[in-house]
């Protein structure tokens, strides 16, 4: 996996969707936008202006998919990991192009796909229609290299989304970035699929009737102008509870901001050296790569 040490988790980019509609205080400084109205295609009507973002840099709900990308993958025969971008599931987005999407990762079972969406009430209306018009199959085909994943930002994120997020069959991990609280999964449903750590289901939650848990997490910090400082506490919350729980942890870097402890004071200085490191550690626990 390339760059794994400055806490890239994928191989390639499956740009798929290009634009989106804020819907989270986590895209305040969504790094995807800023990326587009710098590089991104400009309006007809104004060449300094992108198609797809505000004079500020913000996407303002203009989508357009790529039909002619769905075959990227069916070229490639070395085993990839691929990143699903922008969200797959926006409101914008069709059954049909969907649907094609996840055929081909049916197609092309050499790769892996994570699938990132913040919207997971539209992830599994998806699954729910699929499965309707799978009439006389016996259940939904579950895809062993697709991880679907949900980004959270805070605690009321993660109320709001993670219970609709676990009707979603198969493989599901959460991405908490940018983190902008704590964030206490005890509410939570957080059920590895293997796990040497007994589960307490009074404590994370397992439903009997749900076999596809959080499988793993990933942690970042904000990045960009105007990043938000993440604090280490919550850090350390989010790690302590996957290692109780047996689920791995990808700590992708403290973002714009790095904590400084001393003397029992917390102080931020800028990140300039991208650390990964949190009490003298790094974490690189991904379910779907060895670790490199």
């Amino acid at each position: 996996m390339k760059d794994i040490s400055k806490g890239r988790f994928w191989d390639k980019p499956w740009s798929l969707v290009d634009g989106c509609t804020p819907c989270s205080p986590g895209c305040d400084h969504c790094w995807s936008a800023a990326m587009t109205h710098r590089f991104g295609k400009k309006s007809v009507l104004n060449p300094y202006v992108s198609e797809f973002t505000s004079p500020t840099g913000r996407f303002i709900g203009h989508i357009k998919t790529h039909p002619e990308r769905h075959s990227i993958p069916l070229k490639r025969r070395k085993p990839t990991v691929y990143a699903c971008w922008n969200d797959l599931f926006h409101e914008a987005v069709s059954f049909q192009f969907q649907l094609e999407a996840w055929l081909t990762m049916e197609r092309s079972p050499q790769h892996k796909f994570l699938v990132l969406t913040k919207r997971p009430d539209k992830m599994a209306y998806f699954f729910g229609l699929l499965h309707r018009r799978a009439a006389g199959l016996s259940g939904i085909h579950v895809l062993s290299n697709l991880y679907h994943g949900l980004t959270v930002c805070n605690q009321q994120e993660a109320d709001e989304k993670i219970p609709v997020f676990l009707q979603v069959p198969g493989k599901k991990f959460l991405s908490i970035e940018p983190m902008l609280g704590e964030i206490d999964f005890k509410r939570e449903c957080f059920c590895p699929v293997s796990s040497p750590v007994k589960i307490e289901r009074h404590l994370i939650g397992c439903p009997a009737d749900n076999k596809w848990g959080i499988e793993a997490v990933i942690l970042g910090g904000e990045t960009g102008p105007g990043a938000r400082p993440m604090q280490i506490e919550w850090v350390r919350s989010v790690r302590d509870q996957c290692q109780s729980a047996g689920v791995p942890f990808f700590f992708k870097g403290w973002g714009a901001w790095i904590p400084i402890e001393e003397m029992g004071t917390v102080s931020y200085e800028k990140n300039k050296t991208h650390s990964r490191i949190i009490d003298m550690e790094t974490h690189n626990d991904l379910p779907w790569r060895e670790l490199l």
